[in-house]
């Protein structure tokens, strides 16, 4: 099935980003809803999608694109806990900025060989430090993990209000990065 003259990949990857961009939720983000925004009909998209969770997939390949230079931009010129820092940094901030994009980069590889070469690109940067610092590759994960866990957690948190006592819930950011940096000393 050939897709609408005009309609590219990239229009229907900027239309479904903006629908995510719109919600700050990955479930947000349907077919029809990004057919409306392009003004063709839904099923126009399964030319260049395989239904839903391929429009998903291609979301979440331009987000781990997207993380993955910011990532990329943080790190450069720094090494060793500045680098840990600064990627922290950067990835909270996409976070809080781009809740919905950052959701969107969480989408599990499988057996997606594509998907994983992304995934494994935008962590590469924090993989890289953390083994230079001495970290095996089972307290990398741990480290990984904690570190996502918390950014999820923390940026869920902003972004649904849940945060409402004084001071402003982003000066937690200081907090959260620095109890992560503690905890890599305690690794390495």
């Amino acid at each position: 099935m050939a897709a609408r003259r005009g309609v590219t990949r990239k229009q229907l990857a900027d239309a479904a980003l903006a629908v995510l961009d719109a919600e700050n939720r990955i479930e947000a983000v349907k077919l029809g809803a990004v057919a409306k925004r392009l003004g063709i009909r839904s099923q126009s998209l399964y030319a260049h999608v395989e239904g839903v969770a391929g429009l998903r997939r291609l979301l979440a390949l331009w987000t781990l694109e997207e993380l993955t230079q910011v990532v990329m931009g943080a790190a450069v010129g720094r090494s060793g806990r500045d680098a840990v820092e600064a990627i922290l940094r950067a990835n909270l901030a996409f976070a809080i900025k781009h809740p919905g994009r950052f959701e969107a980069s969480l989408h599990p590889p499988g057996n997606d060989l594509e998907l994983a070469i992304a995934v494994e690109r935008a962590g590469q940067p924090l993989q890289s430090v953390l083994t230079s610092l001495g970290l095996d590759a089972e307290q990398r994960i741990h480290w990984i993990r904690l570190q996502l866990s918390l950014i999820v957690g923390f940026t869920a948190l902003v972004q649904n209000g849940r945060l409402t006592l004084a001071p402003d819930p982003l000066t937690t950011v200081d907090h959260v990065v620095a109890t992560l940096l503690d905890r890599l000393e305690r690794c390495s």
